[in-house]
């Protein structure tokens, strides 16, 4: 599975093991109703294919489909459109076998051809879906061996072939199948899934209804999943516009992203269950994959692509007062791509804040404040160029802590422009390179992530998810190699030393690990436990009134 576009960057989750225990579903729980779920920022596309941030993956698990699923208690793939999937011998070959009762939206039957097209689909240059490509480049071969059996065979071995496979969205080949057509299907959806799309308000909300004719209803192991008649997604930017939705019981589930913001919504000291008249708050611990937040640095602007400015930035941002004035030390400061305490996490220290370091790799880098304006220069292509930054960014919560770089960054010569930017200006921009500094974030994808998307020189064109467009053929040989080894312990050695080299090229400024996952939900609302062992279970949760 692939990471997606967070807007929150002011937190990582740190992994932790076995730390949720298994929560049953509830296979008697009762139909009907609406349940209103909160999006921070509206998705850039409703496209099954060409949408990449979270916000579409969170709208797309309602309305398209998959030939299997995780489990939220063992992580382990349940059949979904396949009733089951054999591998052969060898470990490159993946048969799937597909529900004869499984239609899409529009009554047109799921097919092998489907599900073949929905790989293409993902190979046409049209629909720009170089994020997912990485997944899927091992697949060398796709046989429809008939209407309701395709076989998928794999060049190599790759560790995420079946994950990759099981996982792709099946859209229908009568819909997208003219490409013209579908690329400017940007607001509309057709799938298989549990619900079909009803109506898109713009800027207010995305409306799906229950889809009477999924084939998921009458299986046994789906029993207690999607329990509501609506899903109303609507869409809040502003944490303390969410606090008051909460207050007032307009949302019932909000995941919460942040510390900070958990801590605006229960108050202090820190708690980690809040019961409020009309919402919970839980602070809870499990194992589902992380997101995490960051500041990133474009390597294509001349003075960025100097390793030496990049480390005195880093030097510059304070994450240990953000961590004590805005979350309560609640956090762990960051040190590379993935979490500390994780199998794959390098063995390092985070970058201290160090002003007097930050202004010798500069003086090293040969800026120097000449004209004593306060702003360091230097020449850089026969060019007097000042320190000057532009930082970009889209969340409005977290421009208290970019005021703090900006002023710890102007102490020492760098003048930091800050940019507030709408969420689908902000990505258009990042999506096309037109920015020095921006702060983002990314979703967690698989329980172990593959680091090619984000990392890999091969993902900095267009379309890819690589967009500070950093390089280290280093780094593209490890990547590469670690893909390929199936050994679950030789593969974390390989990608644990690329995660070093990352971190040690400082790419990003990697922020916090999270000690607790968030969420908000509202009293009318039931749910079978706090969290399963790797989600929230907000799938499984059903109406109070009912």
């Amino acid at each position: 599975m692939k990471f997606l576009k967070l807007i929150t960057v002011a937190a990582v989750t740190i992994q932790l093991t076995s730390v949720a225990q298994a929560v049953n579903l509830n296979t008697s729980a009762p139909k009907g109703g609406t349940f209103n779920y909160n999006f921070d920022a509206e998705p850039e596309s409703l496209h099954p294919i060409m949408g990449g941030d979270v916000y579409n993956q969170y709208f797309n698990n309602y309305v398209q489909d998959s030939m299997c699923a995780n489990n939220f208690n063992t992580w382990a793939f349940d059949g979904r459109l396949a009733e089951k999937w054999e591998i052969g011998k060898d470990g490159l070959t993946f048969t799937f076998f597909l529900r004869k009762d499984a239609v899409f939206h529009d009554g047109t039957p799921v097919t092998a051809d489907d599900v073949k097209f929905s790989l293409d689909a993902i190979r046409e240059p049209k629909h720009q879906a170089l994020n997912s490509i990485p997944y899927f480049e091992k697949i060398s071969k796709v046989d429809v061996i008939d209407k309701h059996t395709v076989k998928f065979t794999a060049s190599e071995k790759y560790f995420q072939n079946l994950n990759s496979l099981c996982g792709m969205a099946i859209i229908p080949k009568s819909v997208y199948g003219d490409v013209n057509k579908s690329v400017k299907m940007q607001k509309e959806a057709v799938g298989a899934g549990p619900y079909k799309l009803e109506k898109y308000d713009k800027g207010q909300m995305i409306v799906v209804k229950r889809n009477d004719k999924w084939y998921g209803w009458n299986v046994p192991h789906l029993k207690g999943l999607f329990n509501f008649d609506q899903i109303n997604f609507r869409f809040t930017k502003d944490d303390n516009i969410l606090v008051e939705r909460l207050k007032k019981g307009d949302i019932d589930y909000a995941e919460i992203k942040s510390t900070d913001a958990y801590l605006k919504a229960t108050g202090k000291p820190f708690k980690p269950k809040f019961k409020a008249e009309k919402f919970v708050a839980l602070a809870v611990k499990n194992d589902m994959p992380k997101s995490y937040g960051y500041i990133g640095f474009n390597f294509k602007d001349p003075i960025l692509a100097d390793k030496n400015v990049r480390l005195a930035f880093a030097h510059l941002v304070n994450r240990a007062e953000m961590n004590k004035k805005f979350a309560e030390n609640l956090n762990h400061l960051a040190t590379s791509p993935v979490p500390v305490g994780t199998a794959q996490s390098p063995d390092r220290k985070a970058i201290e804040f160090n002003p007097g370091k930050a202004k010798e790799l500069l003086t090293k880098a040969g800026w120097a404040d000449a004209d004593k304006n306060g702003v360091l220069e230097k020449t850089i292509n026969g060019k007097k160029t000042e320190l000057k930054l532009s930082f970009i960014y889209a969340n409005k919560d977290s421009e208290k802590q970019w005021t703090i770089v900006k002023e710890d960054c102007k102490k020492a010569g760098i003048d930091v422009e800050l940019k507030l930017l709408e969420w689908n200006t902000f990505i258009k921009n990042v999506d096309e390179r037109q920015m020095q500094l921006w702060a983002m974030g990314w979703g967690g994808g698989d329980v172990e992530g593959d680091p090619k998307q984000i990392w890999h020189s091969t993902s900095a064109s267009k379309g890819g998810s690589n967009y500070g467009t950093y390089a280290n053929p280093e780094v593209d040989k490890l990547i590469d190699e670690g893909r390929q080894e199936l050994d679950p312990k030789k593969r974390t050695a390989i990608f644990k030393k690329a995660y070093g080299l990352i971190a040690d090229d400082v790419p990003y400024v990697f922020l916090f690990n999270r000690k607790y996952e968030y969420y908000g939900m509202s009293n009318k609302v039931k749910a079978p436990g706090d969290t399963f062992k790797y989600d929230f279970g907000f799938r499984a949760w059903w109406s109070a009134t009912k």
